[in-house]
């Protein structure tokens, strides 16, 4: 077991580590805190990866108190005390912990007590939860319990506000028929605690505008779809903060992008708007795999960078469409309860729409898919590693479906360290984390990820976990086995009546 409790004095009279020692000493006070000594966990002789410049630093240690990182140093120079929890980092590389910035954490009933341990099990730290089907409130009382030590789980940035227009896409969401309702439902959404607000696909134009002005008066992000009936330059003006899903702006690179949007926009005019717009939706996948233009497309991605505009591409989704279903006993499936299993088997509404022609096509628009992902990323868009992972959505699973989705960006063409970024530092930067996440350096929240290779070297590293630090509580490869056991035992024993 690498994570071992050393308990040997490892104090030296070199002057340079005494006054190491006295200056820790000193920091605490300041603080008000008791001595650094109790409570401290040092991973030592490790080499740290700095994802930003793409270096691996080698020979340091790295000392948590709390939930922060105290000091990051020259082995040679930090001083331990005898109740130290030291930890061996020798042949292995320290790395910021990752996030996934698209999830849906509470979309079944039961869902967190599987989803959240998953997500440390893989080295996920931190994620944006982007719709659930339970209030704030509660979202927010697992987010304190998992602060307070007393849940495994990552930390949790709820983003779901969402608002769609009539009948709404899923269960739980808001519904605005009019710029007037628009303005009202951010409002509601910023007096019940949110602080983002998410746009989705039914809204028709004029309250999407609404939407954007309102959350831009209230200081609130405005993420999610841009609605069919939008054109995405029209959300670049209106300030929207994310894009959710790569086809969004793979549709933007059609030359019949704004023929499409008014078919939409006749679509939510219709007595049955939900059914209207899902068959004009399925008409527009073969259109846009007809007209997407790469000098469009260039000059499409160069305005997003332009403006700041991120985009959470969520590739993975499309393997469902493929039909590139994993088999029963894969390790991935003996995770997930079996009555989720038992769903994910039955025909779904989204493959049900997909004609013969579209399953023709589906790999090559795929594939444009992430020619378009690619541009953006050369353009300077900034990417946000996400992997939809629900119980609704089949197939997508919590935590390993965002080591995968890094995996493939790498597939498509960019380097570890680029795809190592769209999980760790963009992120931290776009949600008001910068100071808190992204690098192993002082002052940062100690979430970490100790791996057994170096995942710049080769990305599939990730899946060498040895040790998960979250927060500043340690997980070490017993301690994770030991979750995955527990999520194997627990998922056998969910059968339905």
């Amino acid at each position: 077991m690498m994570n071992s409790i050393k308990t040997e004095n490892k104090h030296s009279a070199y002057p340079e580590r005494v006054a190491a020692l006295f200056a820790l000493l000193l920091a605490a006070a300041c603080a008000g805190q008791d001595s650094p000594a109790l409570g401290l966990t040092v991973i030592e002789g490790v080499s740290v990866i700095d994802v930003e410049t793409g270096r691996v630093i080698p020979d340091q240690s790295v000392v948590i108190r709390g939930d922060r990182i105290v000091e990051v140093a020259s082995q040679r120079r930090v001083v331990l005390a005898r109740s130290s929890r030291v930890i061996s980092g020798e042949g292995l590389f320290l790395m910021p912990g990752l996030w996934d910035a698209h999830v849906h954490v509470f979309s079944a009933e039961g869902e967190p007590d599987v989803a959240l341990p998953l997500y440390i099990l893989h080295g996920v730290t931190s994620i944006r939860d982007m719709g659930a089907l339970v209030p704030l409130r509660e979202q927010l009382t697992i987010s304190e319990a998992i602060a307070a030590g007393n849940r495994v789980g990552p930390r949790i940035v709820p983003a779901g506000a969402m608002i769609d227009g009539p009948p709404g896409s899923w269960p739980g969401q808001m519904v605005a028929a009019s710029p007037e309702e628009g303005r009202l439902r951010v409002r509601e959404a910023a007096n019940l605690g949110w602080t983002s607000v998410k746009a989705y696909s039914l809204l028709d134009r004029a309250t999407y505008l609404a939407i954007a002005d309102e959350a831009t008066k209230l200081g609130l992000p405005l993420y999610g779809h841009v609605p069919e009936a939008v054109r995405l330059d029209e959300a670049v003006a209106a300030g929207q903060d994310v894009v959710e899903h790569v086809g969004r702006v793979t549709k933007a690179c059609s030359r019949d992008e704004a023929e499409m949007v008014v078919g939409a926009q006749a679509a939510l005019s219709q007595d049955e708007p939900f059914d209207a717009l899902m068959a004009e939706m399925a008409a527009h996948t073969m259109r846009t795999f007809k007209t997407w233009d790469e000098k469009l497309c260039r000059r499409t991605v160069d305005r997003l960078a332009a403006v700041g505009i991120a985009v959470a591409p969520t590739l993975m989704v499309a393997d469902f469409y493929l039909g590139d279903d994993p088999q029963a006993d894969d390790p991935r499936m003996l995770t997930v309860p079996a009555n989720i299993r038992e769903g994910w088997g039955e025909p779904d509404f989204r493959r049900a729409a997909m004609t013969d022609d579209m399953l023709a096509i589906a790999p090559e628009a795929v594939r444009q898919d992430r020619r378009t992902f690619k541009l953006a990323h050369e353009a300077g868009v900034t990417i946000l590693a996400s992997s939809d992972a629900a119980f609704l959505n089949p197939f997508l699973f919590h935590g390993f479906t965002l080591i995968e989705e890094v995996e493939r960006y790498v597939d498509i063409g960019l380097s570890p360290g680029d795809a190592l970024a769209t999980a760790t530092i963009n992120p931290a930067r776009l949600f008001g984390n910068d100071g808190e996440t992204g690098r192993v350096e002082e002052g940062r929240r100690a979430d970490l990820i100790l791996l057994r290779r170096s995942p710049l070297e080769d990305i599939r590293a990730l899946r060498e976990i040895e040790t998960v630090v979250a927060a500043g509580r340690v997980f070490d490869r017993n301690d994770l086995d030991a979750l995955e056991a527990d999520l194997r035992r627990r998922a056998e024993e969910a059968v339905p009546d």
